[in-house]
C-alpha cells in the first residue's frame, strides 16, 4: 500500500528532497484506518511518501524488518522489538501510542462487574464472587493483568482460573464464552467485529491499567546501508509531536464509542 502526498511529488521550500520511507506496522493499525490517516498528515508535512511493506503480527514485521525491507517498525512494547535493537538491526525505540484492553465475560455477569471502569476492583469481586477467569498465553495481556493484580494486591482464584497456552484471541474468547468466565480482550477488535464474541459482552473499560504502548524503530544505518534512515527518523519524530498527539487523542472517537481509537502517550519536552 503506498500513500501519495497531495503535493503531486513537488518539493515545498525549505524541505528536503522526498524519499518513500518503507514501514512495518502492525496489523491493528492498518486495519482500523489509523495508520493510512497518520501517513497523510506525515505526507502532507513533509513531502514524503510513505509506503507499507509489511502488516500484520509482531512476528511477520519483525520478520521484514530483518530482511531489510522497511526503514521504520511500530509494534507493541515487546521483546520482539527490543531484541530488533539489541541485535542491531533497529534503534532509538521510542513509545508513541497506546491502545487498551478491556474485561468481557457471560451475560449473566455473576461478579456484577458490568459497566465498571476499575480493573482491580473489578478483578477483587470476580474472585470474591467465585467466578471463572481465562487467562491466556500473550505476554502483553499477562503484563497488564499481573500489573493490575500488584498494583491492587489482589490475587486470582487458582481454583477458578484457566491458563491458556494459546494467544489466538478466537480460541480464548471461545473457551471463555464455554466456561461462563471473564477474560482480558483488544477493546478495538472485540467492538468492531472482527472478533466473534462467542456471547460475550464488554464488562470493564476505561482504566488507564489496561493499556498496551506501541514503540517505533528505525533501522540501524550501519546494518541496512541503503535505508532511508533521515526520512524514517522524520517520520518517527513525526508521530510523537505534541500536535500529532493531540491529534491521536481525537482520531476514530464515535467509531467504536465515546473513546479515541488509540491513547496518546505523554512525550517530554527536548
Amino acid at each position: 500500500m503506498a500513500l501519495v502526498a497531495g503535493c503531486a511529488g513537488q518539493t515545498q521550500p525549505g524541505r528536503a528532497q522526498p524519499e518513500t520511507v518503507r514501514v512495518a506496522v502492525i496489523g491493528g493499525q492498518v486495519e482500523t484506518g489509523f495508520w493510512e490517516a497518520l501517513a497523510a498528515r506525515f505526507e502532507k508535512a513533509t513531502g514524503h511518501r510513505v509506503e507499507v511493506v509489511a502488516s500484520g503480527p509482531k512476528r511477520v514485521i519483525a520478520e521484514a524488518f530483518i530482511r531489510g525491507e522497511a526503514d521504520l517498525i511500530t509494534m507493541h512494547a515487546s521483546d520482539t522489538i527490543i531484541n530488533l535493537v539489541a541485535d542491531g538491526y533497529a534503534t532509538d525505540p521510542q513509545p508513541w501510542l497506546k491502545n487498551d484492553l478491556v474485561i468481557v465475560g457471560p451475560p449473566e455477569d455473576p461478579a456484577g462487574i458490568r459497566g465498571m471502569t476499575d480493573a482491580a476492583e473489578a478483578l477483587r469481586k470476580i474472585k470474591a464472587s467465585g467466578s471463572a477467569f481465562v487467562v491466556h498465553a500473550s505476554l502483553g495481556a499477562q503484563d497488564v493483568l499481573r500489573d493490575v493484580l500488584d498494583s491492587a494486591n489482589v490475587s486470582l482464584d487458582p481454583e477458578k482460573t484457566t491458563l491458556l497456552f494459546t494467544d489466538r484471541a478466537r480460541e480464548v474468547l471461545k473457551i471463555a464464552a464455554e466456561k461462563k468466565a471473564y477474560t482480558l480482550v483488544g477493546r478495538i477488535p472485540f467492538l468492531n467485529g472482527k472478533l466473534p464474541n462467542d456471547g460475550l459482552v464488554l464488562m470493564v473499560r476505561g482504566d488507564p491499567q489496561l493499556r498496551r504502548p506501541y514503540v517505533v524503530a528505525v533501522a540501524s544505518a550501519e546494518r541496512f546501508r541503503s535505508a532511508h534512515v533521515a526520512a524514517a527518523r522524520q517520520l518517527a519524530e513525526f508521530m510523537r509531536q505534541e500536535e500529532t498527539q493531540q491529534w491521536i487523542a481525537q482520531y476514530g472517537k464515535g467509531q467504536l464509542d465515546d473513546q479515541p481509537l488509540f491513547m496518546r502517550v505523554q512525550v517530554g519536552s527536548r
